[in-house]
């Protein structure tokens, strides 16, 4: 054969499946586009100018490398489902002459052909987007707006090599596809699947109780450091499940509506069903994919925009005071009431010299230490590496903070007392103390048991990662000290004693972040020396650049991912439409003949379509709905404790999806039906 005729052939079946290619075409040029302007706000030096910026791009640069998987991933997916259409074209192709060899050209350049238009396309999509990506990226995370125009040598030549290969790849599994395939299979592939399947129920229950189990993982984890640990193992499971009982239980569904002789009998469900029994098996992939992918948009997005617009609370809640003056030093601190002292009166007068004065003080010192906490005993000597993973239940891991008495009652304004060997106890977490508390080898009577959350003490906790005991107790060094030499595995104190001066000023932004400078540098210079490992001085003011960047880089990064998973949706859904029409379409033809009116068609495909396309959307709320506690349980790490607005945020969309969901049933069902009629 000349060389020029496999160019040809390969260009004329583009053409010709245009219906086929073109989106595909669109989603290869979207996804290079996406790549790029990832990689160029993540790895290139456009946002080095971005004061603060750097968490926010190393968000990105890990959504960079999940694009190249994702990429991948749906590409030889869509490539399958594309190649399949074509295989009695290339089986008719193998009746006419052509060996596989031959095959194997058209399909490098058609391959070749889909590649250069992709990578053109989305390369000049990619550099005509990415300043409207940077001024949006800028403006959520509120970084100044640089107006010149930036593209990237190095973010060019990685979006080049990464989807080259990747299109390398799938023409290499596109050429398998086709040379292990008999020709008289390939003429016959649009008969493949005629006969109707069998409810397998031992795959349809396996799935259902796979899918239970990561339901259930979902729903009782109650501590943060669990539902860390856990998470990734109930997403497994929860995906799992998904295919296993939709496979399954798509094929007993066809089967349950056709004994429902009321149902199935009736002109717009007869053809219908009778159509879907014979696909749902190979289509119920299909199904869970496109829910899977509705569960990962509704849950990135739910909890990147929940994080985000609660980031001033979240700020607020970390820091609720101007300036927070903290040191930290391991083990016992025998004068710890003369460092107090000192760094109080210190810091007032310092701010007296910047021309203010501390207004709202709030001051504690604690020691914490952590352990494992079970029958009233908290096991300090627990070695965490050979038990992290076999024994250690995590919902029982418990940080306990010792607090002084005289810290407590002016705290919280009370006027408690203690006997010798007593304490006040308050419990953050779901753990369960009897009358008698323990700790090591030290046991305490619990006199009374506290509310500590409308306090000042519920300052200490940062986060709530793990469950929370505060003792307080009459002579704060003397309950301690029994752990002075108790040391960890790792050779160091189990003991911290931390102290925390957080106050308020009249300065404005400029001159708070000043003093805290100036305190900055002087508990570094005073304690840093004796053993303290952290003696800093916090302003709200700068960590909430920290705040808006990291929560706005997630919920950014959690955008983009939206829009390639929703397209990735989109195509799954429209080459189910096509080639289920296709399929489908000689049956129509021939129930036409035998008398079925056109609006017999569209009521029959409407029926197939709501019943088909309905199950994705029910399955993914169902799957949002469990798995929002455990979500909850990890925005705990991030300080965010507002479960209202994380409700809220899922059910805007749960809601916006449903709305682009039904549209897109509307188009694709569309292009299905003018196929069949």
């Amino acid at each position: 054969m000349k060389l020029g005729l496999y160019p040809k052939i390969a260009a004329d079946g583009i053409r010709k499946n245009g219906r086929l290619y073109m989106p595909y075409i669109f989603t290869s040029i979207l996804m290079i586009a996406v790549f790029y302007i990832m990689h160029l706000l993540g790895f290139s030096e456009m946002l080095q100018n971005f004061e603060g910026a750097s968490t926010a791009r190393d968000i990105l640069k890990l959504g960079t490398r999940i694009m190249a998987v994702f990429g991948t991933i749906f590409l030889f997916y869509t490539q399958s489902a594309l190649i399949k259409g074509r295989l009695k074209e290339f089986g008719l192709y193998s009746v006419l002459g052509m060996n596989r060899k031959n095959l194997g050209r058209v399909i490098f350049y058609e391959m070749l052909m889909t590649w250069a238009i992709s990578m053109t396309g989305g390369l000049l999509a990619g550099i005509g987007l990415s300043k409207l990506a940077e001024l949006g990226f800028a403006k959520i995370i509120g970084a100044g707006v640089d107006y010149s125009f930036f593209i990237s040598g190095d973010s060019l030549l990685c979006t080049f090599i990464v989807y080259s290969v990747i299109f390398f790849l799938i023409f290499l599994n596109a050429v398998r596809q086709v040379r292990f395939t008999r020709t008289i299979n390939l003429v016959h592939a649009d008969k493949a699947g005629e006969k109707p399947p069998k409810a397998n129920w031992v795959i349809g229950i396996l799935g259902l109780v796979i899918l239970l189990t990561g339901y259930t993982i979902a729903i009782k984890i109650d501590s943060p450091l669990s539902a860390l640990f856990w998470f990734f193992i109930a997403v497994i499971l929860i995906i799992v499940g998904t295919y296993l009982v939709l496979i399954a239980g798509s094929v007993l569904l066809c089967r349950i509506l056709q004994k429902n002789k009321k149902y199935y009998y009736k002109t717009n469900h007869f053809v219908s069903v009778s159509s879907m029994a014979f696909r749902m098996k190979r289509n119920g992939a299909g199904l869970a994919s496109i829910c899977i992918l509705l569960t990962m948009i509704l849950v990135m997005i739910s909890s990147t925009s929940a994080l985000y617009f609660n980031r001033e609370e979240t700020l607020r809640n970390r820091y609720p005071n101007q300036l927070n003056v903290t040191t930290t030093k391991n083990g016992y601190v025998e004068n710890y009431k003369e460092v107090v002292s000192k760094i109080e009166s210190d810091v007032a007068k310092m701010a007296e010299e910047n021309g203010t004065a501390t207004d709202n003080v709030i001051s504690y010192c604690n020691y914490s230490l952590s352990g494992y906490y079970g029958d009233n005993k908290v096991d300090i000597d627990l070695d965490p590496y050979s038990t992290l993973s076999t024994t250690l239940d995590y919902d029982r891991v418990v940080q306990v903070y010792f607090f002084s008495l005289e810290d407590y009652n002016r705290l919280c304004g009370e006027n408690e007392s203690l006997s010798k060997g007593e304490i006040l106890l308050a419990i953050d977490g779901k753990l369960k103390v009897g009358d008698e508390l323990a700790v090591g080898n030290e046991s305490y009577k619990i006199a009374k048991k506290i509310n500590f959350r409308n306090s000042n003490l519920r300052l200490a906790i940062a986060s709530n990662v793990v469950s929370t005991f505060f003792v307080i107790t009459e002579d704060l060094n003397g309950t301690v000290y029994p752990f002075k030499d108790h040391a960890d595995f790792s050779g160091n104190s189990i003991l911290t004693w931390n102290y925390n001066y957080d106050f308020d000023t009249d300065l404005d932004v400029d001159g708070q972040v000043a003093l805290s400078k100036i305190l900055t540098g002087y508990m570094q210079n005073e304690f840093l020396d004796q053993d303290f490992y952290r003696s800093l001085c916090f302003c709200r003011e700068v960590e909430r650049d920290d705040f808006v960047h990291t929560f706005g880089g997630l919920f950014f990064l959690g955008i983009l991912l939206s829009i390639i998973f929703l397209l990735s949706c989109v195509l799954i859904i429209y080459y189910k439409q096509i080639s289920e029409g296709f399929e489908d379409q000689s049956r129509f033809a021939i129930m036409q003949k035998v008398g079925m009116t056109k609006e017999n068609i569209k009521k029959s495909i409407n029926s197939q379509m709501l019943t088909v396309f309905i199950i994705p959307i029910v399955f993914a709320c169902l799957h949002l709905a469990t798995v929002l506690p455990i979500v909850h349980k990890l925005l705990l790490l991030f300080g965010h404790n507002n479960i209202p607005l994380l409700v809220i945020c899922a059910g805007i969309c749960v809601l916006a999806c449903g709305i682009f969901y039904a549209v897109t049933y509307k188009l694709t069902s569309n292009a299905y039906y003018k196929i069949v009629s």
